[in-house]
Formats: C-alpha cells, structure tokens, sequence
C-alpha cells in the first residue's frame, strides 16, 4: 500500500500548544497509510523533535533568524518536497503558513492550513502578508468558531472546516501514576491548587494571575498557586513576586512533564486577553481540573458556565478570587460536580482520537479532489 506523504510546517518546535499537538497526533495517526514530514525554522526551539522522531516522523530544521529569512526558505522546502515526494502540506501559525503557500504555488502541491487564533488578533505585517498570500492554499482547519467566525467576517477564505482540538484522554487521566514532585507535595500542604501552564506571553496576562495571589494571601485563604511554563514574561513574573513577597506562588518553570505538576491543580486559571483554543486547558480538564477562565476565542464553545468549569466574570484580581472562593469554598458538592463533568466533556467531544480520524478523513478527501 502507497502511503500518504504529508509535510507539517511550523515556525519552532517548542512548547506552545499547536507544537505539541503534532507528536500527539502522529502518535495516534495510522502510520501504515500516512507518512509524516515536518520541517521547523527555529533550532533553539525544538523540544518536541525527539517526541515526533520517536513517535516515527521524519524532522528537519531549515534555520531562520527572523520571518523574513524564514519565508526566504521556501527553495528549499521545495526541493525537499520533491526530493521525498509530498503530496500536501499541512501549515500551522501564520508566517509558516506564508511560506507553505508559496512552496504550495510552486510545487502544485494542496496546502491545508490550521488557523489557531483569531485573525483580527494578528500583528498588522503578519494580517498584510498573510491577506496576500491566503487565497493560494486548498483549504482552512479553524480550531475554535471564534476563529472561523473572524475569517468568515473578513470573507477571506471559504473553505473553512472547524477542526477543534484535542487531547490523549488516556493519558492526561487523573487516575494515572504520574510522578510524584516532592517540593509540590510540601508546598500544598492542605491547601487548594489554583495552576496554570502556558508560555509567558502578554496576552496571558499572568500579572493578574500574580495579584489574585496576593489577595489570596494577604486574606490568608487556603489558596496556594503553581506555574508552570517559561517566556518573555518570566522576569517580569519573578520581579512582581518578589515585590509582593509571595510565599503561595511556587514557578515550576518550563517542563518536560506538566502532567507531573498538573495532578496536584484543583484548579486551571486562565486570564488571557485573547486564545485560539488552548491544549493545555483541554489537557486539564481532561484530568478533571475545574477550569476558571476569561470567555475569548474557543473557551466559551467549552466551558459551560457553573457546570464543568467557569467562565470569569471580569479580568479584575478581586472578582476573579471572589469566584474562587465562593466555587472551592462555599459551594463544594458543585465543584467536585464540575471536576467530573469538565472530564466527560472532553471524553465526549474533544479526544485526540476525534482529531485524528478528522484529520486522515480530510487528507483522504483533499487528495481524492486532488487526482479528480
């Protein structure tokens, strides 16, 4: 049997969460009909090569210093398709989508490609090159109706399929024998776990996430509040903690495992400006982690409010603290109702399983339209 070559593009290979759903779903996807490229531009970004190298992709780095010099690579992306005999390319973000367009027109090859956030939320270069270049590929995989919704708007593209993401619910299972991190262990003593993982971004707003500790604090609650991740935000998070002397934050930093610290969360906040919609959100609820979120992009197709998790009534630190106390506190056969039902939703409607058997059926059919 001739096997499907398909060729992932991406900017890095780094943590954020489109990047580590591809060695999720190459896991999962029948590697006895499909075999899987990808190709990244950022060396010092590529945690989760050896994850896709051991799941059985082909990975190669074409060195970019900035998004000109990445697009600039699309020679070379060309030669490597013909060379190894793609047959579609799959582009996730926006300037790796720019240049698997281009390489799309020059080779002739079908370009799918996933829009993780809302357009409108683009920088006004990346909106103008990418505006240019998006009519030239076959078809647009929105993960969230918000970001199908912004394309639709714009009367950009017309072919757009909503693909939302999805999650290995056989592993991100509270029940699960994750490893044990002793410092967590003494640090939530008997306390609630409010957490959070994410790349320290400025749209995750996670001053706020920082002031809602100090509240919690200085109204000696049974909070204490874990981090996990690392970006261009940690110096900043370091300096406010140290401002407010914080002893109920704990930053795990980056890590190769979040799961290991995801199983002592009670709960996941989120307290962003804006989201496509984010893995590790699905990831905790997954493991029954009750999620208190800002409702942008995605989360509001997710979170039913009060019922398996909550949506935040304001980005103010008082308010959102409020809400907590009251959840974990004051109404706790309802919160243990919410862990449990976050967990059924994603069983029902957004397992890494759904994904892939969305994902092989729409490669099969822009292939079949391909030859027809």
């Amino acid at each position: 049997m001739t096997k499907i070559k398909v060729l992932h593009i991406i900017k890095s290979l780094g943590r954020g969460g489109a990047e580590m759903l591809l060695p999720e779903t190459l896991k999962m996807h029948d590697k006895t009909a499909f075999e899987f490229h990808y190709i990244y531009f950022l060396p010092q970004k590529n945690q989760m090569e050896k994850a896709i190298l051991e799941a059985g992709g082909k990975v190669t780095c074409f060195p970019a210093k900035n998004n000109l010099s990445l697009v600039l690579q699309y020679p070379k992306i060309s030669t490597y398709c013909k060379e190894n005999k793609i047959q579609l390319i799959h582009a996730h973000l926006p300037w790796a989508g720019v240049v698997a367009r281009i390489v799309g027109r020059l080779t002739k090859l079908p370009v799918l490609y996933t829009e993780h956030n809302n357009f409108d939320r683009y920088h006004f270069l990346t909106k103008a090159v990418s505006t240019i270049t998006y009519k030239y590929q076959t078809k647009v995989l929105a993960v969230s109706e918000d970001a199908k919704t912004a394309l639709e708007k714009r009367n950009l593209f017309h072919d757009i399929v909503y693909v939302p993401n999805g999650v290995n619910t056989s592993f991100f299972f509270r029940e699960n024998k994750f490893k044990a991190i002793e410092e967590v262990d003494n640090f939530k003593e008997n306390n609630s776990i409010i957490g959070t993982v994410a790349v320290f971004r400025k749209q995750k707003r996670l001053a706020i996430f920082i002031e809602v500790a100090l509240l919690a604090q200085q109204k000696n609650l049974p909070f204490k509040f874990l981090m996990v991740g690392d970006g261009p935000e940690m110096e900043s998070i370091k300096n406010l903690i140290d401002q407010y002397k914080l002893t109920n934050v704990y930053l795990a930093g980056l890590q190769d495992q979040p799961a290991n610290y995801m199983q002592y969360m009670d709960v996941f906040l989120i307290t962003s400006d804006f989201e496509g919609l984010p893995v590790a959100l699905l990831e905790a609820m997954s493991m029954q982690i009750v999620p208190f979120c800002t409702p942008v992009g995605g989360i509001p197709t997710i979170i039913k409010d009060n019922q398996n998790g909550v949506l935040l009534k304001s980005q103010d630190p008082a308010e959102i603290l409020d809400q907590l106390e009251n959840k974990i506190v004051k109404e706790k056969e309802n919160f243990i109702s919410m862990k449990n039902q976050a967990r059924a939703t994603i069983l029902a409607e957004y397992s890494i399983q759904r994904m892939v058997i969305q994902l092989e059926t729409i490669y099969a059919e822009v292939l079949n339209d391909e030859i027809n």
